[in-house]
């Protein structure tokens, strides 16, 4: 996921091609930032979206953090959830993007799948108050979300199950499946999990939120214990 300077301007030549409305605003050996608008045409879920907005973007150089976008012309209420104070937008997950773009980061398909898919939720949601691909929470339970969405089980501890086995061990042949169903794995989540198992770079991301959720879960046990103790009797 990482860009050098060289790789990251092939792929800003290629996007402000396709979005002519942006431009190079600075660049440095640390990010490169685009500022201007973009069109959103879209339709899906029976809804048709083509309007304007302005943003910012910064894609970072010689980082593994990915590219970041701003509601720059204040279009996204900022009661929305998925707009932070700062007015960067909450397009998806860093794992999902992450694993989505696991053979490399395309500027322009993340602007159509992500940043564009982005607007259209949002405005869909204003009209019809729901949102028209689902949603996911922010923080470690995103990130479960995720997961599992991606192994095919909605059982949070499931899903933490096969994280751990993915993160710590090496699959082994007729191994039992890690979400303590008893079965064979190939035979339970085996077909959505086994090539995590198999693909360094995916084992690489699984061990990185696995730690992420785990140093999460612990900080929040040992908040809630020490309040136990101190709670008054």
């Amino acid at each position: 996921m990482i860009f050098s300077k060289e790789c990251a301007m092939q792929q800003v030549t290629r996007l402000l091609h396709q979005y002519n409305g942006l431009r190079i605003s600075n660049m440095d050996e640390t990010e490169i930032s685009l500022a201007g608008h973009i069109f959103v045409n879209r339709v899906a879920k029976g809804y048709w979206l083509y309007k304007e907005y302005q943003v910012e973007i910064v894609i970072p150089l010689a980082s593994d953090d990915l590219p970041n976008v701003k509601d720059a012309g204040n279009h996204i209420d900022k009661s929305y959830p998925h707009r932070y104070a700062n007015g960067e937008l909450c397009l998806e997950t860093d794992t999902n993007i992450k694993i989505r773009f696991i053979d490399g980061f395309d500027l322009n398909a993340w602007m159509s799948e992500y940043v564009e898919t982005y607007f259209f939720t949002y405005e869909f949601y204003i009209r019809y108050g729901e949102f028209p691909f689902g949603e996911r929470a922010h923080g470690i339970e995103g990130i479960i979300q995720t997961y599992g969405e991606l192994f095919h089980e909605v059982d949070y501890g499931k899903v933490l199950k096969i994280l751990e086995s993915i993160a710590n061990h090496k699959y082994r042949g007729h191994s039992l499946c890690p979400c303590g169903s008893a079965l064979k794995f190939r035979s339970c989540h085996g077909k959505f999990a086994m090539k995590y198992y198999a693909d360094d770079r995916l084992k690489l991301i699984v061990q990185k939120d696995y730690i992420a959720i785990m140093e999460v879960l612990e900080k929040t046990y040992e908040q809630q214990r020490n309040m136990f103790k101190t709670k008054p009797r």
